[in-house]
């Protein structure tokens, strides 16, 4: 080839339109991809549109009941449409996303829709938040947004502990229970108003939040009656993480007072839906049906439902099981429904600790488990344990250790461990956090002394630590996480901004005091 037929060096801004063209065709063939192995997908038109997106990915989120409920309801109200926006992989954990995102159903950019509203569960997916509203050019700083941006409205389960420090970057927020909410904010929506009287409107809403105007005065969690339920899904998939399975919320709340835990009695009691109602709500095309809720093996109905589809030839899942709701029959069930690992919890390591928290779960019940699941045939026992609790001795540890001995015996373990994140608004909310040393010191014991005999995964001591800050913190502790984020979101980095807001506010706090005793000497 002759020096004058090479091709020109592209510049470094045609390279990078060249990298964004092709991202652009990746997006666009992965959306395609996933719509076509959707069963239930909404294509609608309508004036007001609204982005309704998950901060964490398609798996993810295709796995979230509440998600898809609320992508009904949008759909279904005559004047509104709602499509959907997840997280690329890549941003998963903290990094940035390379293209904006754009919506599943139509490619839209976030700032073509009229509202944006987050599906937040866990407390660190604000920085998911932080990914897509970067990437999409919307300033993440309420403060710093125009008029031509779309408001923000958050919901999920974590507005059912602390919503606060969500506040510095969302216009309205949904807490606890949505459903009659949300109804109410889509008639707002309907009328098309500007964003002042949107808010102002919104502000007197049950349960919604507006933190211009509200301040910290977030209203109470809120919990709606039986007459929601059941929920169940729209969209089933073999791309989620509960791949191929038709989701269904036959009960919500809890009858039992576990001292951790926000779904539990009587703050959120047990409300129940009949079982015609919810076996009228399971399409003739689901080949999996999962049963879901914080206490799902309590409903009553559970059995009779599990049998239905079992006997209709299809699979079963349900998402939380109680060693001891457990028999020949429930467990069969399960078996013949397609399960293959028995998961329960223990909670605690120890009988003293489970006590000690209201767990009302015995050690003979989670032997009988693993044997009732060996008896039909399961490979695998699944069991999962919270660390770090308060009083927590080396003997608590033991007792888990020899349990675990003793379950592996029958049948192969994973034992699942997690630290205590206390939350507010339950009995432990004011408990101190275990300590990273602490929780690493018992992960490494456990791990010796199980190698070989369980398999064993935990989370980690320093992510939980941060949700701890996260889950106990206020507005200022968004602006910590925003500000770690943008450093790269790593450990050290949230370790050193929160650092600076404790600095901060014993800086205001020492200022607060000067000036008290100032107006005290004159």
């Amino acid at each position: 080839m002759s020096r004058s037929s090479k091709p020109r060096a592209l510049s470094r801004a045609e390279q990078r339109r060249e990298r964004e063209a092709k991202g652009r065709l990746r997006g666009a063939a992965w959306r395609k991809a996933m719509l076509a192995e959707e069963r239930g997908t909404i294509f609608g038109e309508a004036p007001t549109r609204v982005g309704l997106c998950y901060p964490n990915p398609y798996r993810v989120a295709m796995s979230s009941l509440g998600y898809q409920v609320i992508y009904r309801m949008f759909n279904e109200h005559p004047t509104l449409c709602a499509e959907r926006i997840v997280l690329d992989d890549e941003a998963a954990n903290g990094g940035r996303l390379r293209e904006p995102p754009r919506s599943l159903e139509q490619g839209r950019l976030l700032s073509d829709f009229d509202l944006l509203a987050f599906s937040v569960s866990f407390d660190l997916d604000i920085m998911g938040i932080f990914a897509m509203l970067e990437a999409a050019g919307i300033p993440a700083l309420r403060s710093e947004r125009g008029p031509s941006d779309p408001p923000i409205l958050l919901g999920g389960p974590v507005t059912a502990s602390n919503t606060l420090p969500f506040g510095p970057f969302i216009d309205l927020a949904v807490i606890g229970d949505g459903e009659r909410a949300v109804e109410a904010l889509m008639e707002l929506l309907a009328q098309d108003l500007d964003r002042a009287s949107l808010l102002a409107a919104a502000a007197t809403i049950d349960g919604v939040w507006v933190p211009e105007l509200h301040g910290d005065a977030v209203p109470a969690t809120q919990k709606v009656s039986a007459g929601v339920l059941p929920a169940y899904g729209q969209i089933v998939t073999p791309n989620a993480e509960l791949s191929n399975m038709f989701l269904v919320e036959a009960s919500r709340g809890c009858p039992r007072f576990c001292k951790f835990c926000l779904v539990r009695a009587p703050e959120s009691p047990m409300r129940e839906s009949e079982l015609e109602r919810v076996m009228e709500r399971i399409p003739d095309h689901a080949t999996r049906v999962g049963f879901v809720g914080a206490a799902v093996s309590e409903w009553t109905g559970i059995r009779d439902a599990l049998r239905a589809v079992v006997e209709s030839g299809r699979g079963v899942g349900v998402s939380s099981l109680r060693a001891d709701r457990l028999d020949d029959e429930f467990v069969g069930l399960l078996a013949r429904g397609g399960y293959r690992t028995m998961t329960v919890a223990a909670d605690a390591p120890s009988q003293r600790l489970r006590n000690k928290m209201a767990k009302a779960i015995r050690t003979r019940h989670l032997v009988e488990a693993a044997h009732l699941a060996r008896a039909a045939g399961m490979n695998r026992l699944k069991l999962y344990v919270i660390i770090g609790i308060p009083g927590e001795t080396d003997e608590d540890i033991d007792e888990l250790i020899e349990l675990s001995k003793e379950l592996a015996a029958i049948l192969p373990l994973a034992l699942g461990l997690s630290p205590l994140v206390p939350k507010l608004h339950t009995p432990l909310g004011d408990a101190p956090f275990a300590g990273i040393a602490t929780i690493q010191r018992t992960l490494t014991r456990l791990r010796k002394a199980l190698g070989g005999v369980a398999d064993v995964r935990s989370a980690s001591g320093r992510w939980a630590w941060i949700e701890y800050r996260m889950s106990q913190g206020g507005q200022d502790a968004g602006l910590a996480a925003r500000e770690a984020w943008e450093h790269g979101g790593r450990f050290t980095h949230f370790k050193s901004a929160f650092q600076s807001v404790e600095e901060r506010g014993a800086l205001r706090l020492a200022n607060e005091h000067a000036l008290f005793r100032a107006a005290g000497m004159r």
